[in-house]
């Protein structure tokens, strides 16, 4: 909604409305109202256990919070999840797991709803409602260190990668560098079937020479689903170069 302010030049037409608006009762008035919004997308994560909605909500100060609330569904899966919002008068984003009680979900679509309810003496609700996309979620996680190979030549360091069945992997990096002294990179191709799998890459340096100690690594693990690429990433400042 575009609200325009327009500034009155007679004093007294301002003073007039003040009266008038001092005067209004108190049902004429705009009564604080919570609001709650999804985000058009979700994702799925890499087991189908559970479905990850953002979502904007918001609610006046000094009311309390009865309930605030995410559910998704599927044909066949279904499941829903509270979020904490407090009542700060500003909007806050939230990101909710919801988990299925049923069967695993699945990529597609899955129809989406959120509801928060607030009480001050009186209840007062919002409803949000919505059929989005569900898209793959990639998880990744590096291992905390790495192997000396080749006198400093190269490292060794596992990966391990989930993303969901039905999406395909993609040739991906592994980066490792050393204080500006040496990086070098490497590649791997997740396999996606829902489980975790762990992979061990090889890391040459094309510049410089791997030490022992403290190194920096950084991985993007690629996947493809409907011709659309999809990433997960995770970074480690403090690699530990071991022997």
């Amino acid at each position: 909604m575009k609200v325009v302010v327009r500034a009155f030049a007679v004093a007294g037409v301002t003073a007039l409305l003040g009266l008038m608006a001092a005067a209004a009762p108190a049902s004429a008035r705009v009564a604080p109202q919570p609001t709650v919004d999804l985000q058009p997308v979700a994702g799925l994560a890499p087991d189908g256990r559970s479905i990850g909605v953002q979502v904007l909500a918001s609610c006046p100060e000094r009311w309390i919070v009865v309930e605030a609330v995410l559910t998704v569904s599927q044909p066949g899966a279904s499941g829903q999840a509270s979020f904490p919002l407090t009542c700060l008068g500003s909007m806050q984003m939230f990101a909710v797991a919801v988990p299925s009680s049923g069967a695993a979900f699945q990529l597609g679509e899955a129809n989406v709803s959120a509801s928060v309810v607030i009480e001050r003496g009186r209840i007062v609700r919002a409803d949000d409602s919505q059929v989005v996309p569900v898209q793959p979620t990639v998880l990744v996680e590096l291992a905390e260190t790495a192997q000396l190979e080749s006198g400093g030549g190269a490292v060794m360091i596992d990966v391990t990668v989930a993303c969901p069945a039905g999406t395909t992997g993609l040739a991906s990096s592994l980066v490792v560098s050393q204080g500006g002294r040496s990086i070098g990179s490497g590649t791997y191709v997740p396999v996606c079937d829902g489980s975790r799998h762990t992979f061990t890459v090889r890391v040459e340096a094309t510049q410089g020479m791997y030490e022992l100690g403290l190194a920096q690594a950084v991985t993007f693990a690629n996947i493809e689903y409907q011709g659309e690429n999809f990433y997960g990433i995770d970074d480690d400042g403090a690699l530990d170069i071991v022997s």
